[in-house]
């Protein structure tokens, strides 16, 4: 049960930082209706992914090399 609930947050964050993105693409581009507000939307939406959503992916990744460890060094039966 605790490794279905990893996985669906993990699908979680993954979706939520592409709407993040898709998001700020469209907001930028309605403030400038140009390819430059569309780009600089983009870029905005980017730096808040990586600021909001960066942290928690570092925390999935550290559990799953944690996780990959353990099983490397568990006892055989």
């Amino acid at each position: 049960m605790i490794r279905l609930v990893a996985n669906a947050y993990e699908i979680l964050i993954e979706i939520m930082m592409w709407v993040v993105l898709i998001l700020g693409a469209l907001q930028g581009y309605a403030v400038g209706p140009s390819f430059l507000g569309l780009v600089f939307g983009l870029l905005l939406a980017l730096l808040f992914d990586v600021v909001v959503f960066g942290t928690l992916v570092i925390l999935l990744e550290i559990r799953n090399d944690l996780r990959k460890i353990a099983q490397r060094t568990a006892p055989t039966l």
